[in-house]
């Protein structure tokens, strides 16, 4: 469950507005900055982005328009940056196991914990 304080750091860093990027002319990419926005877990819910949510990670959350929510499981999903790749599961001692391509998750939740 995302808590009132995850959205408070999620509203914070997007300026409460879309973060999903848009092609602009001369092929530069920018910020869509629409709003209203949602919530979105770009490591669903049911790959361990719940797991994420219960131990208070916003990584792998993002503030989209409702026009981009909308694309966010879609064809292009993962290609457009709107979905990361693998899993999350829980290991033996309860901690958070990241597995997939995802640099960032990969390092704060390695396979192996020391």
């Amino acid at each position: 469950m995302i808590t009132r304080e995850m959205r408070r750091e999620l509203y914070f860093r997007s300026d409460a507005k879309c973060e999903a990027m848009v092609r602009r002319k001369g092929n530069v990419w920018a910020r869509c900055w629409q709003i209203p926005i949602e919530v979105h877990h770009l490591l669903t819910r049911a790959r361990g982005g719940g797991v994420l949510d219960q131990v208070g990670e916003t990584y792998h959350l993002i503030c989209l328009c409702t026009e981009h929510h909308a694309m966010s499981d879609g064809k292009y999903a993962y290609e457009g940056g709107l979905l990361i790749d693998g899993y999350v599961t829980t290991n033996n001692r309860g901690y958070p196991v990241y597995q997939g391509s995802d640099v960032e998750l990969s390092k704060k939740y390695p396979k192996e914990r020391k």
